[in-house]
């Protein structure tokens, strides 16, 4: 094929001349090849990156968010106080979240809460796909930004759960698309607008915006960086455009000065990630080590600072997302992002030209497969958010129960269940505390439940003086310790399920007539689970797979009949249950926990 010299130097995406670059007299052929390729690596990052979506956390805050939308939806207005407790009823709610779930409840309206997992699809294969198409343009080889941003997403993903802050990971995303060319976009202050009010990483935002903007400064001086100075300003007070003022600006800040402050010591993911309990990223530690490997590199290497330049900003972001880890497990996909920036230039510097003897569709290739391996076995659909959300690890058919009987009143609740309760209930019943935390609740209020949740001495007479007629807690409780609320006769069983039990007041007026919940999936795991525990086994495979029948996707029915027929010796049985479970939605835990049972 002849070729011909390009007389006049091109231009790269970045700017810098490339010169004496030789192309085909007919280039067309090879541009068309070029987007096909383009257009198979965002396929394989697409298909690769939803497969990391599938993280399950039994938490309760999306339950109160979808609760905190509906009611600024039904009210038309914030609630900037307390409705949903009993403990601090009237006292002042940080409000940093309520644009997000006011979403929640528009997107809940249109097509359905559990399509809510599709919104989180949504947002992680956007904010990596993203990040994903800022390296390529910079670093200018796909393999190396495609394994540096797969790394960050691998580490990051037991933290990826339907919740708020998924919103500033795409922020973060937005800022490194805009700022790392140095080019500020004027609409950027409405960015933060929406920001400040979707969550509180806005507050993370400016702090990029500073690093970014600060190198520049210092590279170039104040007078050639007057524009984004400004625009940078604007970001700063269109922040200032939140129902709380200066202490939206504050309330980020607040553990990173106050480590022995309850909340922080009692809630997991503020806890350092070396620390035993809570969430943990298996990959988080080899992360740090490449990141500290390859910021090494770059700074004792002369030939890598001379042809590629010293990555100031890069390296800075890094650093910060590093410590901000190390002190909060929660900072993990922060940092997982940004090491990115900087282990992407290195590996395509020492493994670009070995890698572009390879055809260019083989590796797209290889990795459009491997997504598609990855993400096969799990469910496509919105039947996937009853397994994201740990649905029957919450009190279903209880709150059913409550429904059913138009029950209203104080409920002394698990911390996790108090954001359920709000779903189901409207805040007709109110909680001693709940998952909003510290945007409520005192340091009092928490050390108090917490020596309930933990059976400390006293814990009974905590529960005495709230002023509580109900209480809802888990039905296995290590010691039987609400056995003994019973056996005082201050109190009385009124409902369980599969995984909770509601006692109540005995000097509280009996309900006139008891009304009976309808026949559903949880009510038929409730009956199997309690002929599991008083080893009536042929009558629990009976309810368990009835439950089954009716809601084929219920987790719990499915690993209680595992359980159930282990219990009866049955293991074929219990084998073929097994492998269902795990066609419904891999769960490498629980496989591994039965395994060990199994033949």
């Amino acid at each position: 094929m002849k070729t011909r010299k390009i007389k006049s130097p091109q231009k790269a995406d970045n700017g810098i001349p490339v010169q004496g670059v030789e192309s085909p007299a007919t280039p067309q052929p090879l541009l068309k090849n070029t987007r096909m390729v383009t257009a198979l690596w965002y396929l394989a990052a697409g298909i690769t990156f939803w497969s990391f979506g599938y993280t399950m956390m039994r938490g309760s805050d999306l339950w109160w968010h979808i609760a905190t939308g509906r009611l600024i939806y039904e009210s038309r207005s914030l609630p900037l106080v307390d409705s949903w407790s009993f403990t601090r009823q009237g006292q002042p709610w940080l409000q940093h979240e309520w644009l997000a779930d006011f979403i929640y409840q528009i997107w809940g309206n249109l097509f359905g809460v559990s399509s809510l997992v599709y919104w989180k699809w949504l947002m992680v294969i956007s904010t990596f796909g993203l990040l994903l198409y800022t390296i390529r343009r910079w670093v200018k080889d796909p393999l190396s930004s495609y394994l540096a941003v797969l790394f960050g997403i691998a580490t990051a993903t037991p933290f990826l759960d339907i919740r708020p802050h998924l919103y500033s990971l795409l922020g973060f995303a937005l800022l490194l698309f805009f700022g790392l060319p140095k080019n500020f976009p004027r609409f950027l202050p409405l960015l933060f607008l929406v920001w400040v009010n979707l969550h509180g990483g806005f507050f993370f935002g400016l702090l990029v915006l500073v690093i970014i903007l600060g190198v520049e400064i210092y590279k170039t001086g104040l007078v050639n960086n007057r524009k984004p100075i400004l625009i940078f300003a604007s970001c700063v007070i269109a922040c200032f455009l939140n129902p709380n003022g200066l202490r939206a600006f504050t309330y980020p800040l607040k553990y990173a000065f106050d480590k022995n402050s309850p909340f922080a010591i009692a809630i997991d993911e503020w806890q350092s990630p070396f620390q035993a309990g809570g969430i943990h990223s298996l990959l988080y530690p080899y992360m740090i080590g490449v990141f500290i490997l390859s910021g090494f590199f770059i700074l004792v290497s002369k030939t890598y600072r001379k042809e590629k330049g010293l990555p100031v900003a890069e390296l800075l972001l890094g650093l910060l997302t590093l410590m901000m880890s190390l002190t909060s497990r929660r900072f993990i996909p922060l940092l997982a992002m940004a090491q990115s920036l900087v282990v992407a230039p290195v590996m395509a510097y020492l493994f670009a030209t070995q890698w572009q003897k390879v055809p260019q569709f083989i590796f797209p290739t290889i990795a459009t497969l491997i997504g598609f391996l990855w993400l096969a076995p799990y469910p496509h659909t919105a039947r996937a958010f009853h397994y994201l959300v740990a649905e029957d690890n919450f009190p279903v058919e209880t709150c059913n129960f409550i429904e059913t009987n138009q029950l209203e009143g104080k409920v002394f609740a698990y911390f996790n269940w108090g954001g359920y309760l709000h779903y189901r209930t409207k805040g007709r019943m109110k909680v001693f505390i709940d998952g909003r935390a510290d945007t409520v609740f005192d340091d009092q209020t928490l050390i108090r439940y917490s020596m309930v949740q933990g059976f400390r001495q006293g814990w009974e007479d905590i529960i005495e003086s709230s002023g509580a007629q109900y209480i809802l807690f888990p039905r296995n409780q290590e010691g039987k310790p609400l056995a003994q609320l019973i056996s005082s006769g201050r109190w009385r069983l009124l409902y369980d399920d599969a995984v909770s039990v509601l006692l109540v007041r005995a000097t509280e007026a009996p309900l006139p007539q008891i009304q009976a919940t309808g026949d559903s999936a949880y009510k038929r795991l409730a009956s199997g689970i309690r002929n599991l525990e008083r080893q009536a086994y042929a009558e629990a495979e009976k309810d368990l797979q009835s439950a089954l029948e009716l809601q084929a996707d219920l987790r719990l029915a499915g690993y209680s009949l595992v359980q159930t027929q282990l219990s009866a010796g049955e293991k074929e049985k219990a084998r073929a249950s097994l492998n269902h479970c795990q066609k419904l939605f891999p769960d490498s835990q629980m496989l591994r926990a039965y395994e060990k049972l199994l033949p």
